[in-house]
């Protein structure tokens, strides 16, 4: 098995990030105590801030299930679960 890490110039969280969840083997989203979640896509190298949260929110947990995986659709909806402390 193979590991293949990269270093960005210029960190896109300016505080530590919590947490991290995958939605496709190419992106995924991820929370910091800088309260934004950020979305990465790993195939462009490109990220964007999704969500400013509340400053006395601090995010502790995320899972993300969206409606399509692997190119099927599902059912269920779509749901997004973060879980946070407020100090």
């Amino acid at each position: 098995m193979r590991l293949k890490t990269s270093h960005l110039k210029e960190p896109k969280h300016k505080e530590l990030v919590s947490c991290v969840g995958w939605t496709t083997p190419d992106e995924l989203y991820s929370c910091s105590d800088d309260h934004h979640i950020m979305k990465w896509n790993l195939l462009t190298s490109e990220t964007t801030q999704v969500v400013k949260l509340p400053d006395d929110i601090y995010p502790i947990d995320l899972h993300w299930f969206p409606k399509n995986i692997g190119g099927k659709k599902q059912s269920q909806a779509e749901s997004f679960v973060l879980t946070s402390s407020d100090d």
